[in-house]
């Protein structure tokens, strides 16, 4: 990557707390891009993205990964394009329980795999989901073209448990750059 950061996408439907997850892991020094939402009836959050939110973290041991968050309307679709054109791993933020998850989640996966380079996908159960829902969404998933996507439970609020999900697609990273 000629010197740059690390880069890791997050991205999901709007609503699904990637501005929350961004800012959980990076506090208040990233750049956002939240304005008010004008659009009520697709989602009722006051505010909603916009375009390219970044961060950076601090892993300690002069290590530092730039998290880049993306729009979750489809007509930013072009930003979500280029940052996953730029990042080596994402986490696609979904809500399991919710029927549409799955075929959101297949969408997006299908985004990344004609990228020049394919980041490498990692799916974050970001609301609360029973053990038998995310097998059921695991199943969906595995029996798709695109294989095995790991799936890890984590709160958008919580830097703990979005930490070790990076540790894990750090992980996962290190041993695909082994394999090449």
């Amino acid at each position: 990557m000629n010197g740059a950061l690390p880069r890791i996408a997050l991205v999901g439907p709007m609503g699904i707390g990637k501005t929350t997850a961004l800012r959980s892991l990076c506090g208040d020094v990233m750049a956002s891009s939240d304005v008010p939402n004008l659009d009520r009836a697709a989602h009722s959050k006051a505010f909603t993205t916009v375009g390219a939110e970044f961060g950076e973290i601090d892993l300690g041991d002069g290590e530092h990964v730039q998290v880049c968050g993306c729009p979750g309307q489809d007509r930013f679709d072009f930003v979500r394009q280029w940052i996953l054109s730029v990042s080596m791993g994402v986490f696609i933020m979904a809500d399991v329980a919710r029927p549409s998850a799955v075929a959101e989640t297949l969408d997006l996966l299908a985004e990344m795999a004609v990228q020049p380079d394919p980041p490498l996908a990692l799916v974050l159960s970001a609301r609360p989901a029973t053990p038998a829902q995310i097998e059921a969404f695991s199943l969906a998933l595995s029996a798709s073209p695109h294989g095995v996507v790991p799936i890890l439970e984590a709160d958008p609020r919580d830097r703990g448990q979005l930490l070790e999900a990076v540790g894990v697609l750090a992980s996962m990273l290190s041993l695909q750059n082994e394999m090449d």
